[in-house]
């Protein structure tokens, strides 16, 4: 558990070289604070969450629990001593540490790349695992040889946010494999994945091997996995399980707009209008008289595509249909997901005023 080395860009990285190879520049000082804790005398690691609903939480992780998701994700993917694996993630956040942790306990070599929108952009090499948000993705795709930059990719796992549609079909004739990742910082990133191209594309989530999922009374996933010393977590995602065991996402359930009693799932909401006009939304709940709760939308995009949006929001179910409307660019966490306790404050302070 203790991997006493790691290859880093080439480079073998023992307890013993370490601070000479950091100050070589053979590693980044966060990356070599991760290894010293790791390779330090502590069985914890103090892990934080991502802040997509809320205020960074902080929370502590066993060293023996973080290698035993790592050797599930190795074995998932086949990967095996020697393959290159991008680590091009915050590290802060558990995606980022566990991409270094796969690499100790698998063997492999770490390559890095500054976390940004377009990381494959520098890439000195081509890579057998890379995970990316979907947003890096997107971007990488809108350059001239984005195609090109994917192809040097073996295997992609998306992680960390919704994938627009359009972004999954842009991906079906895409060199690697895809894979979408179900996970957060409490399992010590995937406990479920699914195909995003190929023969086994599917909006299903496969759960790993050893991980038992249910539903709790009010349709919110359930997770216990038994070798990750996880029993009964109690996630806020609405899910329908399939008599396979697979499942998929319907939303969140601090997502929900009750408006009037009826509850309105926000990302339903989003999801129809970037379908139909491509704009980045959120959907927010603002109090309202007589309702209770209405709906409300933060968007981002060209003033002109306003009354684009309008048109749009005209087609929404009667409840559906936003009361307000402000434009401003949308906060999001730097794994790329939407910030959403911050762009509600953001769209209370623009309707308050």
């Amino acid at each position: 558990m203790h991997c006493p080395a790691i290859s880093i860009d080439g480079c073998a990285i023992t307890p013993a070289n370490l601070p000479m190879q950091l100050r070589a520049g053979a590693l980044s000082p966060e990356l070599a604070d991760f290894l010293s804790e790791w390779w330090g005398d502590s069985p914890t690691m103090a892990l934080q969450t991502s802040g997509s609903t809320g205020a960074p939480k902080r929370m502590q992780a066993t060293r023996a629990a973080m290698a035993a998701s790592a050797a599930a994700t190795c074995r998932f993917f086949g990967l095996k001593p020697g393959d290159s694996a991008l680590l091009c993630l915050p590290l802060r956040y558990i995606a980022g540490k566990m991409m270094v942790v796969r690499a100790l306990v698998g063997g492999l070599n770490l390559v890095t790349a500054e976390p940004c929108s377009t990381p494959l952009a520098a890439l000195p090499q081509a890579v057998d695992f890379a995970p990316l948000v979907p947003m890096q993705v997107a971007s990488t795709l809108a350059l001239p040889d984005g195609a090109e930059q994917l192809a040097r990719v073996r295997t992609l796992l998306l992680g960390g946010g919704f994938i627009d549609p359009a972004l999954a079909e842009q991906l079906q004739d895409a060199a690697p494999r895809v894979f979408a990742s179900y996970g957060m910082t409490e399992t010590l990133s995937h406990i479920a994945l699914r195909a995003v191209n190929g023969p086994q594309r599917s909006e299903w989530y496969t759960p790993l091997p050893g991980v038992e999922i249910s539903l709790t009374p009010a349709r919110t996933l359930q997770i216990s996995v038994p070798w990750l010393g996880i029993e009964k977590l109690c996630t806020h995602d609405l899910a329908e399980m399939a008599p396979d065991g697979t499942f998929r996402i319907l939303g969140r359930v601090d997502a929900v707009i009750n408006s009037g009693g009826v509850k309105i799932q926000a990302e339903e909401i989003e999801r129809e209008l970037h379908r139909l006009t491509g704009l980045a939304v959120l959907a927010l709940p603002l109090p309202h008289p007589r309702l209770g709760q209405c709906v409300a939308l933060l968007w981002e995009g060209p003033a002109e595509a306003e009354s684009t949006l309008c048109e749009a929001c005209a087609k929404l179910p009667r409840y559906h249909k936003p009361h307000f409307i402000h434009r401003a660019p949308l906060p999001r966490t730097e794994s790329g997901k939407p910030a959403r306790a911050l762009a509600l404050s953001l769209l209370t302070h623009a309707y308050e005023h």
